[in-house]
């Protein structure tokens, strides 16, 4: 961000000048400020109207932002749009064999980050056809299924989650799919010295309440204002938190997280991809009651994801 001058006949005219960089590519937006240096306050409240309406002007809406900064949502509303620009220039096949490929991977990444014993064979033989599919192979497809389910648009409600849990669970009978728990629930991270892991500083609410906060987690879904990351971030952390089903919890999480993108015109993000980092932002999320650090994550995630495919298709 600066103040630029520009001079004509003699007059000072002053200009504020924001840039951004998408990949290997810069963008600048001004603002013309008036005849006088503003001074520094005022250049504070000029720069976050002005970031607001390069906001709106991108978005062609309004957003909040709680967790994020102006800064971070424009550049992420900018690398959405490069990526719908270079995207719309493929060819059929090319787009084709994107849409399978990240389907594929996606399905792949968030059963395995959940050490679900499938494989890329798999996942690809779910994805080619519909009978006669071994036990890792239906497994994959119920979790195809609901990835294609999620680029439909259908509206969140209870039903639709516990449709989604139905889907993704059908073959885990024991994990009572489709059903909201009937148990209290502890939620565990890996530890060197227990096997069965050391649990967390947070512990899920009882299922006596789980009915009320599911219908207050969609309420929320259906009508904030936030941004589609910060928004998409919130569903994951707020759903994982009220923790609903008896297990497939962070599956449900990693869809809804992908929903509110792809609502919003963003491509499906692989959440899970670094595994490690994952976790650890979603549980120090949760243990301390902020969202903030899987908000970004999840924004450097896109980020990255992103940079990956402008640079494959060279731009």
């Amino acid at each position: 961000m600066g103040l630029r001058t520009k001079i004509i006949n003699g007059k000072k005219y002053y200009y504020l000048d924001v840039s951004y960089f998408v990949s290997t590519k810069s963008k600048t937006f001004s603002k013309y400020v008036g005849t006088k240096n503003p001074l520094r306050a005022d250049i504070e409240k000029i720069e976050y109207s002005f970031k607001s309406e390069i906001i709106a002007k991108l978005a062609r809406k309004h957003y909040d932002t709680k967790l994020i900064s102006q800064d971070d949502l424009i550049k992420a509303l900018l690398f959405r749009e490069a990526f719908n620009n270079v995207f719309s220039l493929l060819s059929r096949a090319q787009k084709r064999k994107y849409e399978v490929d990240s389907t594929i991977l996606f399905t792949l990444t968030t059963l395995t980050t959940e050490d679900v014993s499938v494989g890329l064979r798999d996942v690809q033989n779910a994805f080619e056809k519909n009978k006669q599919l071994n036990m890792r192979e239906q497994i994959s497809k119920n979790m195809l299924t609901a990835v294609g389910s999620i680029k439909e648009n259908r509206i969140l409600d209870k039903k639709y989650l516990l449709e989604l849990h139905k889907t993704i669970m059908a073959s885990f009978e024991v994990k009572t799919p489709g059903r909201i728990r009937k148990q209290q629930v502890y939620l565990h991270m890996q530890d060197t010295k227990n096997p069965l892991g050391k649990e967390i500083a947070y512990r899920p609410p009882h299922y006596n309440r789980l009915n009320k906060l599911i219908d207050e987690f969609v309420e929320w879904y259906k009508s904030t204002r936030l941004n589609p990351i910060e928004k998409a971030a919130l569903a994951h952390y707020t759903l994982y938190r009220i923790h609903p089903f008896l297990d497939g919890n962070k599956r449900i999480c990693r869809l809804i997280l992908n929903k509110a993108l792809l609502e919003e015109g963003f491509p499906l993000l692989n959440i899970s991809a670094k595994k490690e980092r994952y976790f650890q932002s979603l549980i120090d999320s949760v243990e301390k009651d902020a969202p903030k650090k899987l908000a970004e994550f999840t924004l450097k995630e896109f980020f990255r994801q992103i940079k990956e495919f402008l640079a494959l298709h060279g731009t």
